[in-house]
């Protein structure tokens, strides 16, 4: 039986407490140890804080619920918290000052979104009727196989060139099987926690989740692999309160031998002045893997590797530089990206000259100098949406920003809670989340991603509804 996402005990987990504290303790020790003066660790410091505080209230308050907001405040420690300490340009180019400011602009929006996301998520101890999903262990592990296969699929397909036919459709299907696949993969690692994915059913998922990852790879993108990854780990870390060091641990020396070599193999396979290419057909995948492979131990022996995986989540930089400028020498855009959004949401069969979702990327960098036309298509510069806000509207739009994130976590953390695994609320919760981890993203991006991830959502629910609650009548309250 899979039973509903009140997933541990009352009213402290310890296990998730002392990994918390653990990782906190860590994080401050290498404030210390990196720090270059004592501005720049307060500085350090504070953007931690505000990142870690609502992990730390989401446990304190019972562990209830898909924890949208925590995983996504938590993301902001590389991207916004370790750059002060590492980001050897930004602290040449940037005063103490200006970083200061930068990381209290971050702290605010964080501090803001974190009384929003706890205002709108309720009381954690409601002893309201705790559902369950009573669906046969079979059908739900059929299910999580049957998700993986869409994507093994789907990505072959991609490689295959199979999908050119779809147009200016592909990035919607795109999303659409992606979010599908997570989905699968999130209630395969729930699954797995609760002891019903096990035997040659977990032998070959791992195998599937293997060559999955190995398929989006062969774009030369990491990302796409990673965020698969994390799905299961998710749904295991989530329901066992247990976090897979060793795999973990696997998985990151992985990625950090592949992002090494990738310079290399992008020069090699992608197409002159493209960010695509890479391998046309399976067969390769081996002989690529080898050559990667080959190519990261190599600039990581001879020292060669320009940014780590770490060094290049960054996006301090971008508020700094708006914040430089603006209003200075460039005027707040009042809104200007934001009011792109209703363009976006429109489905290209209807309006098939609509623009891409990340225009507003492209407006702000256009804006601030970052990228020119020609260089659009081959580059992208994530702004986020701390940033973004910023140059609309000041710290009235960081604030404005930020309570919109977390009224929107909130509601939806608050609505998983007593929720079936198997159910809208938190299977879209779970969506969100690998959503909103995309730190980098825009609003317009956001809004158009998660839109088509709740049309993912709903296919999945629809083909659970179709092949398990229709066989199993008992389900059919309990999995909406």
């Amino acid at each position: 039986m899979i039973t509903s996402t009140s997933y541990g005990p009352y009213p402290q987990d310890r296990q998730v407490t002392r990994s918390l504290a653990i990782g906190i303790a860590v994080l401050v020790l290498a404030g210390f140890v990196w720090r270059n003066s004592a501005d720049q660790l307060i500085a350090y410091l504070v953007v931690l804080a505000a990142a870690v505080l609502p992990s730390t209230l989401w446990i304190r308050l019972g562990s209830r619920g898909i924890p949208i907001y925590p995983i996504v405040a938590l993301v902001y420690i590389p991207y916004f918290a370790r750059p002060i300490l590492t980001d050897r340009d930004l602290i040449l180019n940037y005063s103490e000052s200006e970083i200061t400011r930068a990381s209290l602009t971050v702290a605010l929006f964080l501090l803001a979104a974190t009384v929003t996301w706890r205002l709108m998520a309720g009381n954690a101890y409601s002893q309201r009727h705790i559902t369950s999903n009573e669906v046969d262990a079979s059908k739900a592990v059929q299910l999580a196989l049957a998700g993986l296969a869409v994507g093994i699929i789907f990505h072959i397909a991609v490689i295959s060139g199979s999908l050119a036919w779809l147009g200016s459709f592909y990035g919607l299907v795109r999303i659409i099987a992606i979010t599908f696949v997570t989905v699968a993969l999130f209630l395969a690692g729930v699954s797995r926690a609760q002891g019903i994915l096990r035997g040659k059913a977990w032998g070959v998922l791992i195998i599937g989740v293997a060559l999955l990852v190995i398929l989006s790879w062969s774009s030369l993108f990491l990302v796409g692999g990673m965020i698969y990854m994390l799905a299961m780990l998710f749904g295991y870390v989530i329901v066992s309160k247990r976090v897979p060091w060793l795999i973990v641990a696997l998985a990151l020396a992985t990625v950090t031998v592949l992002h090494a070599g990738k310079a290399e193999m992008r020069e090699k396979y992608w197409l002159h002045n493209t960010n695509y290419g890479g391998v046309t057909s399976v067969t390769q995948l081996p002989a690529l893997a080898v050559e990667w492979v080959a190519y990261g131990i190599t600039a990581i022996a001879t020292d060669s590797v320009g940014q780590s995986v770490i060094e290049r989540a960054s996006l301090l930089q971008m508020i700094l530089r708006a914040q430089r400028e603006t209003p200075a020498r460039i005027d707040y855009l009042h809104g200007e990206t934001y009011a792109l959004l209703p363009a976006i949401l429109v489905p290209r069969f209807i309006d098939s000259d609509k623009p891409a979702s990340q225009i507003g990327m492209d407006l702000l960098n256009r804006r601030y100098g970052l990228l020119g036309f020609n260089e659009e298509s081959v580059t992208a510069i994530g702004w986020g949406l701390v940033a973004e806000a910023y140059a609309n509207f000041g710290y009235f739009g960081v604030i404005g920003m930020a309570f919109l994130v977390g009224a929107f976590c909130g509601r939806l953390e608050n609505w998983s809670k007593t929720a079936a695994i198997i159910s809208l609320p938190t299977l879209l919760s779970m969506a969100v989340t690998m959503t909103m981890i995309n730190v980098e993203a825009d609003f317009i991006q956001l809004c158009s991603t998660l839109s088509q991830a709740f049309a993912a959502v709903l296919i999945f629910l629809s083909v659970f509804r179709v092949f398990v609650v229709r066989r199993n009548p008992s389900t059919r309250n309990s999995s909406w």
